[in-house]
Parts: C-alpha cells; sequence; structure tokens
C-alpha cells in the first residue's frame, strides 16, 4: 500500500494532490524509518485536546477511539453523528456539485451522479478525450477539468466549464507536478514549474504574482490563496519542506512552518491544517492545526501516513485519513471539530493518504476514494458518509 507506483498515481489523481520528487523522496525516506517503530508521545495538546495518555486504549465511543464500520455507523459525539457509509463501486468521487450530486471518474469519463437515485449523466456531452480530474467552484458555478491524450498520458489540459450554459474555456496545457485549485469562485490558482504563481481567470487568461522568495524552489506542487494572503510549499536552504505565505500588498515570502509536507488553509484564512514530519527520525506525521501567522494551536491526530486535510465550508470541521503501521495507532476516517476541539473517528475503512476528502457544500456529506485490491484485480472504490442533521 505505501509503495505506489508513480505513473498509475497520476493518471488516477489528474495530477490532483501532487508531490514534487524533493518533497516524494523526504517521504519515502521518512517512511523507511517509521515503519521501524513509532513514537505515541505528546498528542493532542492544546486548543481543550487531551493527551496521549488520555487518547489510547479508551473504551468505544469516545474521542479518537479506532472503530470498525458497523460501529462508525453509530458513533454518537457531541457534534457529530454518522448516519451511513455507501460504497459507490468502481469510480473516484471527485467533486460535489450540490448535496445530492456529485461529480465522478468512470473509465476516464466526467459524470454527474445523484447520490440519492444512483442516476448518471455526462458533464460534458460530446467531449471524447478521456478526462480525469474535476473541481467545483466554490459557487457551484464552474468546473474545472482535465482532459489526457491518447497519445501520452503526460498531455494533459485543462478547462473550465460554465455548468449553466455548458460553455468550455481552455486554459491550456498543465504540467503534471503543480496541482490546479480555486482560489475563489473567479479565479485558479497554482504553481509552476519554474517557481512562478499565477491565477486564470474564467476567460482562460493567466496573471502572474509577484512575489519574492530567496529560496524558491522550481517545483510548487501546492498553492492556496485566501483573501490576499497566498500560502505555498517552499524549501528552507537545505531543501527540506516549509510552508511560505506572502500577501499582495507585502509579497516578500515569510516560513510559517516547517517541516510541512502538505497543507489546507480554511476559507476564512485563520486556521491552517499542516502535515508535519521531522527528518531522519522514528517520530510519526502529525495534524497540527496553526494560526494565520503559524503559531500551533494543537495536534489533532498522528500516524505514519496521512492525507491532506481538507475543511468544511463554513471552516468548523477538518477532515484527514490516516495509514498507520501500529495497529493500536489512529487508523482511518478522522474528522476535527474546531468548536469542541475533538477529532472524531469515522471509519477504518478508508486509509487512503494519497487522495482528497472532500466535503459537499452543506457539509452533510464526505466523499474520499481509494484503491482496493480484490484477489488480483484493483479497484477504484468511492465513499460517501453522511453526517446526521443536528
Amino acid at each position: 500500500m505505501i509503495k505506489k507506483n508513480i505513473d498509475s498515481y497520476r493518471q488516477k489523481n489528474g495530477f490532483s494532490h501532487r508531490e514534487d520528487s524533493r518533497t516524494r523522496v523526504f517521504r519515502q525516506k521518512a517512511t523507511g524509518v517509521l515503519m521501524t517503530g513509532l513514537i505515541a508521545g505528546g498528542l493532542l495538546s492544546g486548543c481543550g485536546m487531551k493527551s496521549a495518555g488520555e487518547t489510547f486504549g479508551m473504551k468505544p465511543g469516545q474521542q479518537l477511539t479506532v472503530i470498525d464500520t458497523d460501529a462508525a455507523q453509530k458513533q454518537v459525539t457531541d457534534e457529530l453523528v454518522v448516519s451511513s457509509i455507501d460504497r459507490l463501486g468502481d469510480v473516484y468521487a471527485r467533486s460535489w456539485l450540490s448535496d445530492e450530486e456529485l461529480i465522478v471518474e468512470r473509465q476516464t469519463r466526467l459524470l454527474i451522479q445523484n447520490v440519492k437515485t444512483g442516476k448518471e449523466r455526462i458533464l460534458t456531452p460530446g467531449r471524447q478525450a478521456p478526462q480525469l480530474l474535476a473541481v467545483v467552484s466554490p459557487d457551484q458555478r464552474h468546473v474545472f477539468f482535465t482532459e489526457g491524450s491518447t497519445r501520452s498520458k503526460y498531455d494533459i489540459q485543462g478547462y473550465i466549464l460554465e455548468l449553466s450554459s455548458g460553455k468550455v474555456t481552455s486554459i491550456g496545457k498543465l504540467d503534471m507536478t503543480n496541482e490546479v485549485s480555486w482560489s475563489d469562485e473567479n479565479d485558479l490558482i497554482t504553481g509552476r514549474p519554474d517557481g512562478k504563481i499565477q491565477l486564470i481567470g474564467l476567460d482562460g487568461k493567466a496573471e502572474e504574482l509577484s512575489f519574492q522568495d530567496p529560496n524558491r524552489s522550481e517545483l510548487m506542487s501546492h498553492v492556496e490563496k485566501v483573501g490576499n494572503a497566498i500560502f505555498y510549499t517552499g524549501s528552507d536552504k537545505q531543501g527540506y519542506p516549509v510552508l511560505n505565505r506572502f500577501t499582495l500588498n507585502h509579497p516578500q515570502a515569510i516560513t510559517i512552518a516547517e517541516g510541512a509536507m502538505s497543507f489546507a488553509v480554511s476559507p476564512d484564512g485563520k486556521s491552517i491544517a499542516i502535515e508535519k514530519r521531522k527528518w531522519n527520525t522514528s517520530e510519526p506525521a502529525r495534524m497540527i492545526i496553526l494560526d494565520e501567522q503559524g503559531k500551533e494551536k494543537g495536534i489533532v491526530g498522528q500516524g505514519t501516513l496521512m492525507s491532506r486535510g481538507s475543511w468544511s465550508s463554513d471552516g468548523s470541521k477538518l477532515a484527514f485519513s490516516i495509514y498507520d503501521e501500529d495497529q493500536q495507532g489512529m487508523r482511518g476516517l478522522y474528522v476535527f471539530d474546531q468548536s469542541t476541539g475533538k477529532t472524531t473517528p469515522v471509519t477504518t475503512d478508508i486509509q487512503s493518504y494519497d487522495s482528497p476528502t472532500v466535503w459537499s457544500p452543506s457539509a452533510r456529506f464526505l466523499s474520499m476514494y481509494q484503491n482496493i485490491s480484490e484477489g488480483e484485480k484493483q479497484l477504484n472504490q468511492s465513499y460517501i458518509v453522511e453526517f446526521k442533521r443536528k
């Protein structure tokens, strides 16, 4: 499970959630060390969160208890009640259009699936090229999607679909190492292979952002913009991963977190979830919540490998999954609630660290996918978690 085929992974994700070569080497080396033995100390300090001694070995139903799927479906906490966990079959769940409609990819075609009725329709009728990734804009009016080529799987083109009219606008060829995401309802944001950052408007035109970084990396795999602040994965002088931040008014980049393998900024920009690792140690990766200046609020999870966190649209909850070599450690899908400071286990069935967890607009549903083995076959298994209304 740990050693993925890189080409297969890139095709699966349409270069989403990409790691650059330096980050990939760092992760592989860290994983090799972590597998020799994990340290379970110093978990969940601050922000009203509990310590490791209060976390492990607790009874089912309490905070951070690892439970099976059946138990997860009946799990009751102060904030979250899991209503159901459904499997969609051999598809990749991509992005939500609404609480009822989810964009999925099946056999290189993007479809809109009604999760209540199971009915499907084609997202872009008439287009024939292999389709990979789809991300819905924050206002649910546009979809960024990618298409590949039958000539080369490394030839990826990006497009913006206007849902109301069906109009498709090209944004040109995309490289495989830099993720493209929505910065707001009107612009996409992405890093470039030359270490630059650009915004791409709904008309497909790109605008380069000016900023200064003395250690600017040629590979900038993930960039996010919240208001005037831009966050991105960079490198320190030794080439180790860091989280950097600059603003449009003050373009000098500063480092706000070291050892940040991945990050996710809440919609209001006040909280940042990072996956933090220490080089050449046996310590597990930790999911840490920071404020906008990089001050640590607390640790909400730890394990051998973990997915990038995903914030709900109101910024109140963070979803992430963990794969842990330690059978007694945190394993599966978790949701952290900022209002209570609690991390709640959802299911141990989902332990994929290299695919995104996506909230529906109201945060009533979560979707995620992972590769599973059935005999000699590899299948793309997607899941939908539904939470009960309060």
